[in-house]
């Protein structure tokens, strides 16, 4: 073995440790690189996330409104009928008391021409 043996060993020996750190370097920026992907994944899915419920929400909501319209109308078109009938009712009473009164005045015509006659 002459001295240069020994220093190609050492040679050989940093060769492999160089070659180690370049790999850790590599596996570093990779490392660094998908931790960055990861969090703009993340990112992303929290940002669908928030955009399918608020979606989900304007959706129940315009249900929601669609509901209370429709039972809205039915309200309306319920005390529009009750009205309807109160009107007709007060409309028969109204003719009925009406004649009634005529009747009451003929009642009284009579009955004061009998004591004018007697």
């Amino acid at each position: 073995m002459g001295p240069y043996r020994g220093g190609d060993a050492e040679l050989e020996k940093r060769e492999v440790l160089d070659k180690v750190r370049e790999a850790e370097a590599e596996v570093a920026v990779k490392l660094e690189k998908a931790k960055k992907e990861r969090e703009a994944l993340l990112i992303a899915a929290k940002q669908k996330a928030r955009d399918m419920v608020s979606a989900a929400e304007a959706e129940a909501e315009a249900l929601f409104k669609a509901e209370v319209d429709k039972a809205r109308s039915e309200l309306q078109r319920q005390l529009d009928k009750l009205r309807a009938e109160g009107d007709k009712g007060t409309a028969v009473a109204r003719a009925k008391a009406e004649m009634r009164i005529d009747a009451v005045v003929e009642q009284i015509m009579k009955e004061f021409e009998r004591s004018v006659d007697v």
